[in-house]
């Protein structure tokens, strides 16, 4: 639903469906590997993750594959950043990870102008926090992508997405991980066994439980 999206914090479900319908926003229904938008497309709309997953990623021109985000969280807002560039086109492309459910929100909707009620105005304060988070998050994985090595990349990430418990649900399959880290799957494979072996993680399928106090000695 709509109403779990950053964006929206603070409406009524009254407030968010008139925001919609009088913006023109559309539900879009995606099967795995289907589009949401294309490296080098104009940018046109803010996207909602309402079901499902999708997972943004850049491809060089040797054919190299890197992924930036995967989103699996209902509600999460992506795309947003081009929205207020001028004279640019996407850098990354997404693509639907398996079957699931966006809406797209025109640009237009998300821009301040002389005839912004009071309505758009909230949604555009939402937007700036959302903005801001994406800023942090950008400069977190900047941190990750100056490592030397690769454990030290992957103590990076996961002190970075460890709950209170010292805990990792990792959203990521190895694949995935290696080409967001910029590294080859075996590498990473065979660094988490190893981390698993030195103590410094437990493997448990997709639950990692981490040694902070140890893995922030390489930070």
């Amino acid at each position: 639903m709509p109403n779990k999206s950053d964006l929206f914090k603070g409406l009524t479900d009254y407030e968010i469906e008139k925001f919609l319908s009088e913006n023109n926003s559309e539900k879009i229904l995606l099967n795995k590997g289907e589009e949401v938008f294309l490296q080098g497309n104009e940018p046109r709309y803010l996207f909602i993750l309402e079901q499902g997953s999708v997972i943004v990623e850049n491809t060089s021109l040797s054919g190299k594959r890197t992924i930036v985000n995967k989103f699996t969280e209902e509600g999460t807002v992506f795309g947003e950043v081009y929205l207020y560039l001028e004279n640019n086109v996407y850098d990354y492309s997404c693509y639907s990870n398996e079957k699931s459910k966006v809406i797209k929100i025109p640009k237009k909707a998300l821009l301040f102008d002389e005839k912004s009620d009071t309505l758009k105005i909230k949604i555009i304060n939402n937007m700036l926090l959302i903005l801001s988070q994406k800023a942090f998050y950008l400069n977190q994985k900047l941190l990750i992508a100056g490592s030397f090595s690769i454990r030290e990349k992957l103590a990076k990430f996961f002190i970075q997405e460890s709950n209170e418990n010292s805990k990792v649900e990792l959203y990521f399959t190895r694949e995935e991980l290696a080409d967001f880290l910029g590294a080859t799957r075996p590498s990473i494979s065979r660094e988490l066994m190893n981390m698993h072996n030195d103590g410094l993680i437990e493997l448990n399928k997709n639950s990692i439980k981490i040694n902070r106090d140890q893995l922030e000695k390489f930070l």
